[in-house]
Parts: C-alpha cells; sequence; structure tokens
C-alpha cells in the first residue's frame, strides 16, 4: 500500500496547487470570471465526468479496504476512516475540483482536471495492485 501513499500525497499537493493556481485578486477576479469561464467546451465536460466516475471507482475501492482492515494511507482521512468519512471526503474532493474547474481560466481547466483524472486513474491503479476491485451490482 506504499504506492497508495505516494499518491495520497501527490493528491493533496494537487488539491493546493489547483487552489493556488486558481486564486487571483478580488475584483478583477470577479470580472474576469462574469466573461470567461461561463461555458464549459464538450471536452471539459467529458474530462470532468471521468473525474466523476474514476473518484467514485477510487471511493469504492477506499471503503472495500476499509471493510478489510487495510490502513489507508491519504494523511486527511487518517489510517481506519469510517465509511462517512470517506464518503465526505470523496463529495468534498469532488466539488473542490469542479469548483475550481469553473473558476480557473478556460485554457488551464482541461490541465486542472486531466491532473485530477490522473491522480484518480492512478490512485485506481495502486489500489488494484492491492488487490481492491471495483464490482458493478
Amino acid at each position: 500500500m506504499e504506492f497508495v501513499g505516494v499518491v495520497a500525497r501527490f493528491h493533496a499537493a494537487a488539491w493546493v496547487a489547483a487552489t493556488v493556481i486558481t486564486a487571483t485578486p478580488g475584483r478583477a477576479a470577479a470580472q474576469h470570471i462574469a466573461s470567461d469561464h461561463r461555458s464549459w467546451h464538450a471536452s471539459h465536460i467529458a474530462l470532468a465526468g471521468a473525474f466523476a466516475i474514476a473518484l467514485w471507482m477510487d471511493a469504492a475501492q477506499t471503503r472495500e479496504a476499509v471493510r478489510r482492515g487495510y490502513q489507508e494511507q491519504n494523511p486527511v482521512l487518517g489510517p481506519h476512516p469510517s465509511v462517512g468519512r470517506i464518503n465526505s471526503y470523496t463529495v468534498a474532493a469532488g466539488l473542490s475540483v469542479l469548483a475550481a474547474a469553473a473558476v480557473a481560466p478556460r485554457r488551464a481547466r482541461p490541465w486542472l482536471l486531466g491532473a485530477a483524472l490522473a491522480i484518480e486513474t492512478l490512485a485506481i491503479a495502486g489500489n488494484a495492485r492491492a488487490g481492491l476491485s471495483v464490482k458493478f451490482p
């Protein structure tokens, strides 16, 4: 599960970077957001959807890991999080990424969403290597 720990640390660093990148000063930012950030291209929506699905898969694997008694490597969740804590974190992470993408400059949006998707894909792959899968009903 060490690979998962590396991904969790990278995941946290990516959220901080996304916040810093998208932070712009006051009034100019509000005017810029109003004019430039409303429309999303089809590719932005596709990336956001893929990210949401990957985040859900990662959360499902994390819940399974907790059921099996594995120790969680994400420092935000702690070593043995409850299902409620995992679900709350998943919602917060998803909304944070989508909100950052919504206020990001149009050119930065696919990079931000692509990075979030890549991080989740790495987490899913690491979880799969640890024997965790996602089962669909």
